[in-house]
């Protein structure tokens, strides 16, 4: 198992695909428990808990390219044109940072997206748009 740092470093591929093993693996030991040949029980929350971790890493990225690409400045550039966004945690500004870049791989623009802000807790709050900006800084090349 990989540790935290080590799944935010992993390209998104790879993700996915420690993901499909983990979940098939994860199936194989429930049929193993379901028919009584399971010997060792404390596998079955090592591999949830590996499914967590990962899924939780992944659902951040697409967070966090989510909250870049609904930047007014940012979405202006990347309108009608072919993208693609990567993605990965910055720890010296404990934030996520977006890259952009087109077909031809020339940098689009670069975001970067604080996920930790604080949330209004309230509904009045949340459906008034007080909705923190997550965007902490960009810059739109070109």
């Amino acid at each position: 198992m990989a540790s935290i740092v080590e799944l935010r470093g992993m390209s998104s591929d790879k993700l996915r695909e420690m993901l499909e093993n983990a979940r098939e693996e994860m199936f194989n030991l429930r049929f193993r428990n379901a028919s009584a040949q399971l010997d060792d029980y404390s596998r079955l929350k090592f591999v949830r808990r590996e499914i967590a971790q990962v899924e939780t890493v992944l659902h951040m990225r697409q967070l966090a390219e989510d909250a870049a690409v609904s930047q007014a400045e940012i979405a202006a550039v990347l309108a009608d044109k072919s993208w693609q966004a990567t993605t990965r945690f910055d720890y010296e500004d404990s934030a996520w940072r977006v890259e952009f870049v087109d077909a031809d791989g020339n940098d689009l623009a670069t975001a970067l997206v604080d996920l930790n802000k604080k949330q209004p807790k309230d509904r009045k709050a949340r459906s008034g748009g007080m909705q923190p900006n997550l965007v902490t800084g960009f810059e739109v090349v070109g």
